[in-house]
């Protein structure tokens, strides 16, 4: 709406200004109110170059970079970059009428669908790197080397990247690699618990939830954890109450839910500032990169782990 209409986003901006200056408004609702006013009033991210239906199909540049070369705050950083732009592109509208879970929506909510396959595509990039190595040490660098990434992720506030990371990791065709596993380091075996318990879906992701109470925007949560709330809330709470009356309490948990999210992934990020050839470069092997099929990832675990050549 503000695209096509800059006088109503004018109008929004200063009636959040007057707001501001309400000596009476508690500190969760300042907090919100400046959130929303940073994402306004900040310089433009979506520059058409930008634009989410481009990164998808970034496949083309002057150079191909590979895992090994790239160190992990790059890859960390780029992974970041790439989830904060996806996450940024998701509409408000599609969060309302649990459109994600109809059978048409690809139509009703498709930035909500793109973003769910982004999602399986770096976990599925994870999976891929680890297993297309043949030998126990080659693996072992590279699950090493992934939990450093996620551990950055963590440190950027990036807990859809740690999630994307962790999932690749949980993966039977990964977690069965005993011998591989074997010869990874303690401290590493100990960050990646301490990943996958901030991760965890256990009490409703009730870690999570703690540490995106206690993280300052910008971030990048678990959109997952988001959808569920909302559709919790749908199915559970009636559109009117016994009186006949609308039920306003539910009114009011659906839209604080949505701008919980987008308060969090649409506050300014610095690693966007980078220039869009900087990006290219550091994408660059995340785009082009040979994804192995997921119902492929067991028949190469097999091969590769010994269990058809007899080497492991």
């Amino acid at each position: 709406d503000f695209e096509m209409n800059s006088e109503l986003k004018s109008n929004i901006v200063n009636l959040l200004e007057e707001v501001m200056r309400d000596h009476d408004l508690l500190p969760q609702e300042r907090k919100a109110t400046a959130n929303i006013l940073s994402a306004l009033s900040q310089d433009e991210l979506d520059d058409p170059q930008l634009r989410m239906e481009v990164l998808i199909q970034l496949t083309d540049g002057p150079r191909m970079e590979s895992f090994e070369t790239l160190s992990v705050m790059e890859i960390a950083e780029q992974l970041t970059l790439l989830d904060h732009i996806v996450f940024r592109s998701i509409p408000y509208e599609e969060f309302l009428g649990q459109g994600w879970m109809k059978l048409d929506k690809n139509e009703r909510t498709p930035y909500i669908m793109k973003t769910s396959q982004h999602f399986n595509d770096m976990s599925n990039l994870v999976a891929s790197q680890i297993m297309m190595h043949a030998d126990v040490s080659s693996r072992t660098i590279s699950i090493e080397k992934w939990i450093a990434v996620g551990d950055v992720c963590r440190c950027m506030h990036n807990y859809n990247g740690v999630l994307e990371i962790m999932s690749a990791l949980n993966r039977s065709a990964i977690y069965r690699l005993k011998k591989t596993w074997a010869k990874v380091s303690k401290q590493t075996k100990a960050q990646m618990d301490k990943l996958q318990k901030i991760v965890s879906s256990e009490g409703r992701f009730k870690n999570l939830r703690e540490t995106l109470k206690n993280c300052n925007p910008p971030c990048v949560p678990y959109l997952g954890m988001y959808l569920t709330d909302l559709a919790f809330i749908e199915e559970g709470t009636p559109n009117f109450t016994e009186e006949g009356l609308v039920n306003f309490s539910k009114m009011r948990m659906l839209p604080k839910i949505t701008w919980q999210f987008l308060g969090q992934v649409n506050a300014s990020l610095n690693v966007a500032k980078w220039s869009l050839t900087h990006f290219l470069q550091g994408q660059e092997y995340i785009k082009v990169i040979h994804i192995i099929r997921v119902d492929c990832l067991g028949q190469s675990d097999l091969h590769n782990h010994g269990r058809l050549n007899g080497t492991e």
